[in-house]
């Protein structure tokens, strides 16, 4: 659901050029950092920034696995927005226009360009600084779909939001940890030195994730679910360069992390077979059925109340009317992590109106809410 709506988009630390500079001496420069070659060259186009909500709205709908007026329900659904007509999509959007500069399509194999930077970053960044770090961090991209297929990782984890995300934080956190190398090199700061240093790198985390643009445009969700795999990603990825260099970074694109609880503590869980867990409502009336991951419970339930998640599925299904209902199987390390998730969802839920049902077992916490009650008791007494 997610990892999909944000295919290697360039946000707030970078921006878009006229590209003054060859592109073929950017592709020399990320060879340089990251120790690998392109195996061919990278299509480039440029379009302006009238034309991005049309750029931004092709590219949801050909990685979404259903439609956008469905996704928006989703949303909605697991009330990560509200229902409020500024909630919705055309908010994303709007998001997007005021932070996007770049971004690379692995399916397209083409690297696109706004030509217009937005004021939220031309007010923070140079231009000239600006124009070099696009083309550093999306030419890292293109060396990533060249070297590692992420394009067809991309397709693959399509219907698994957490995976995705974890996956695409991996991509984000390499790609700006080699835009730094290159911004750092030019100060004379290797980027073995700068790794070393955890007050530099707390630095430019924290400039990053209190880009007060995010906040100032849509629901929050939107603005926490795009920064997330920039910054836990560059994290992630730092750690991973200070146990063993580019190498590490090469053996996590062979094994890349398969949830956000993982990247965000190291920690893999083998999970439940969610494929093997019984149907929660009849497949008719099923508009989706996702997984949310650590990172999705945080946002709704809070970061401590998250911690200890192994795995879980969410089902939602509607009926004629379009009226959605929500049920929520989660798994945890511990019957305390149960009760707390539990008792910090109900509550959420409770603040939203939402009138859930509950029912734990152990380490096992069954949640529904939504249209239909009988559904709702019939799930949570199974």
């Amino acid at each position: 659901m997610v990892r999909s709506i944000c295919t290697a988009v360039t946000l707030f630390l970078v921006a878009s050029g006229s590209f003054a500079s060859p592109i073929e001496e950017q592709m020399r420069a990320v060879e340089e950092i990251r120790g690998l070659k392109f195996t061919g060259p990278v299509a480039v186009e440029t379009f302006d920034r009238s034309q991005l909500s049309g750029h931004i709205r092709a590219q949801i709908s050909k990685t979404l696995p259903y439609s956008i007026g469905e996704w928006e329900r989703i949303l909605r659904a697991l009330l990560l927005i509200d229902e409020s007509a500024d909630q919705g999509f055309s908010s994303l959007l709007e998001l997007y226009d005021s932070q996007v500069l770049a971004y690379y399509d692995p399916g397209s194999k083409t690297y696109f360009a706004v030509k217009q930077i937005p004021a939220a970053v031309s007010s923070l960044i140079p231009a000239a600084v600006a124009e070099e770090s696009v083309a550093i961090h999306e030419l890292t991209h293109a060396l990533q779909d060249q070297r590692f297929d992420i394009g067809r990782k991309d397709f693959e984890l399509r219907r698994d939001t957490d995976a995705a995300m974890a996956h695409h934080a991996l991509l984000e956190g390499e790609a700006t940890l080699v835009m730094l190398a290159y911004l750092t090199a030019k100060s004379g700061v290797s980027l073995d030195e700068m790794v070393k240093s955890d007050m530099l790198l707390d630095m430019l985390v924290a400039a990053a994730g209190n880009d007060s643009s995010f906040a100032a445009t849509g629901p929050r969700y939107y603005g926490e679910m795009l920064k997330f795999p920039y910054i836990q990603g560059l994290r992630f990825v730092i750690d991973a360069y200070r146990r063993g260099g580019w190498k590490e970074i090469d053996r996590l694109h062979a094994d890349p992390p398969r949830s956000t609880s993982e990247l965000l503590h190291g920690r893999s869980h083998s999970g439940l077979e969610r494929e093997n867990w019984s149907p929660a409502a009849p497949s008719s009336d099923i508009l989706s059925v996702e997984h949310l991951g650590e990172f999705h419970w945080a946002f709704l339930a809070g970061a401590d109340n998250a911690r200890g998640w192994i795995d879980d599925r969410v089902t939602i299904a509607q009926n004629a009317r379009c009226e959605t209902t929500t049920l929520v199987e989660t798994e945890w390390e511990s019957e305390d992590a149960a009760r707390r998730f539990h008792d910090a969802y109900r509550r959420m839920l409770d603040v939203r109106g939402a009138g859930s049902l509950a029912a734990m077992s152990g380490s096992h916490v069954r949640v529904a809410y939504g249209a239909d009650r009988v559904l709702m008791e019939r799930f949570v007494a199974r």
